[in-house]
C-alpha cells in the first residue's frame, strides 16, 4: 500500500473514532440528565378515601403523605416497597383554574399495569372488590385479574410467565 493510502485510511480511521467517541459522550451526557429515577401515578377521584382503604386494607400499603382539603383528604401517596401510588381529588386539581391540567383532569379513568408474584393471593385479596374481569390467560403468557378500584381507575394485576 502507498504511504498516501496508509495516510488516507489511518486518517479517516481517527475521524471515525473520534466521531464515534463524541456520539458516545454526548449520549451518555444526555443519559445523565435525563435519568428518570422513579415513575409514580397520581390517580384523580371524587373522594381519595375509598381508594386509600382499598389499597391499605387489600394489600398492605401505607400512606407516606397527606394533605388535607377542608373535612376530608384531598391528596394522599401511598407506598409499599418500591410501588408507589398518589391520589389527588378532581376539586384540588382544579382549585387553581390557571394550573393547565385543570380541565383534563376528569377526561377518562387510568389503567395501572402491574406484576405480581401470586395471582391467587391477589384475587384472594380482591374477594368483595369490583371485578372487571377475573384470573385469564393472556396471549402473552401471563395470568391476570382486572380490577376497578374504588375511584374508579382500573388494576390490571398480572403474574407473568417464569422464564
Amino acid at each position: 500500500m502507498k504511504p498516501r493510502t496508509i495516510f488516507a485510511v489511518a486518517a479517516a480511521a481517527c475521524l471515525a473514532l473520534a466521531t464515534w467517541t463524541a456520539f458516545a459522550a454526548a449520549r451518555t451526557n444526555l443519559e445523565s440528565k435525563m435519568m428518570i429515577n422513579k415513575s409514580t401515578p397520581v390517580l384523580h377521584v371524587k373522594s381519595v378515601e375509598p381508594s386509600l382503604k382499598f389499597w391499605t386494607e387489600r394489600f398492605g400499603f401505607k400512606k407516606t403523605v397527606e394533605v388535607p382539603e377542608g373535612d376530608h383528604l384531598g391528596f394522599i401517596a401511598l407506598e409499599k416497597g418500591a410501588v408507589e401510588v398518589m391520589y389527588q381529588t378532581y376539586s384540588g386539581m382544579k382549585a387553581d383554574p390557571a394550573n393547565p391540567l385543570a380541565q383534563a383532569v376528569e377526561q377518562g379513568p387510568s389503567f395501572l399495569f402491574m406484576e405480581v408474584s401470586d395471582i391467587n393471593a391477589v384475587a384472594e385479596s380482591l374477594k368483595g372488590a369490583e371485578i372487571i374481569q377475573p384470573i385469564h390467560d393472556t396471549f402473552y403468557g401471563s395470568k391476570e385479574i382486572v380490577v376497578k378500584e374504588p375511584g374508579g381507575h382500573f388494576v390490571i394485576f398480572s403474574q407473568m410467565p417464569q422464564r
